[in-house]
This record gives C-alpha cells, sequence and structure tokens, in this order.
C-alpha cells in the first residue's frame, strides 16, 4: 500500500486544479538512478492497467503504481515539504535501507526486497 499525509494530499488535488486535470491519479514509479541506485518519479496518469497495475486511495487521491515499482515502495508514505531549500514531495520508505538528502533517491538490500512480499504476489 502506499499512502499520502493530508499534506501532500491537498497539494497534489492543487496541482491536479492548477494543471486543469480531471479523473487522473497519481502514478508513483520507480526508476533506477539517483544518487543512491533508485528514484521516485511521480506523474498524472489517466490510465491503469488492471494486469500490470494496482491501484490504492489515500486521503481522497487515486495512486496507481506498477507491480514492479510496488515491490520497492510497500508501504511508502508519501508527505509534502514547505523547506524553503527544497519543497515538495518527501517519502517515508520502510523498504529503503539508504536515502539522499533530497528524499526522491533511495537504496534497498536485495535479500529484503522479498522478504516481506506484497499480498498480490504468490
Amino acid at each position: 500500500m502506499i499512502q499520502l499525509t493530508e499534506k501532500a494530499s491537498k497539494n497534489f488535488k492543487r496541482l491536479l486544479e492548477d494543471e486543469d486535470i480531471e479523473d487522473a491519479s497519481l502514478r508513483v514509479t520507480v526508476t533506477g538512478g539517483g544518487c543512491a541506485g533508485f528514484e521516485y518519479k511521480l506523474t498524472f496518469d489517466n490510465v491503469a492497467s488492471e494486469r500490470r497495475d494496482l491501484t490504492f486511495d489515500s486521503e481522497g487521491v487515486s495512486i496507481v503504481v506498477d507491480k514492479k515499482s510496488h515491490l520497492l515502495t510497500d508501504g511508502l508514505l508519501i508527505d509534502w515539504s514547505t523547506d524553503l531549500s527544497a519543497p515538495g514531495p518527501r517519502f517515508d520508505n520502510p523498504r529503503a535501507t539508504a536515502t539522499c538528502g533530497c528524499s526522491t533517491s533511495f537504496n534497498v538490500k536485495a535479500e529484503d526486497t522479498f522478504q516481506n512480499k506484497p499480498s498480490w504476489m504468490p
């Protein structure tokens, strides 16, 4: 599961409204890169694949994540920082063993990734 804090939810809803985007979900994706090995990518998406994606609702925001990214983000809590030096989303990932100071890059131990399998994985 992926969750948002109330503050993050309000900011993502504001972004949807500012961009005049309707019926979109917040898509959470993990890509290789960043200073710690993986990095989060957040986009708004109108399409979800029943076979490839998982969908959650948190604080009134629909969240979509592909199953591969979910292996690295199960339990993720997304907050919102108003810090002037780095405003925006902040990630609290229980699967992360190392993070970057900017909070957008992280790493995991390979053995930890499959120790606590998500419920959808046999």
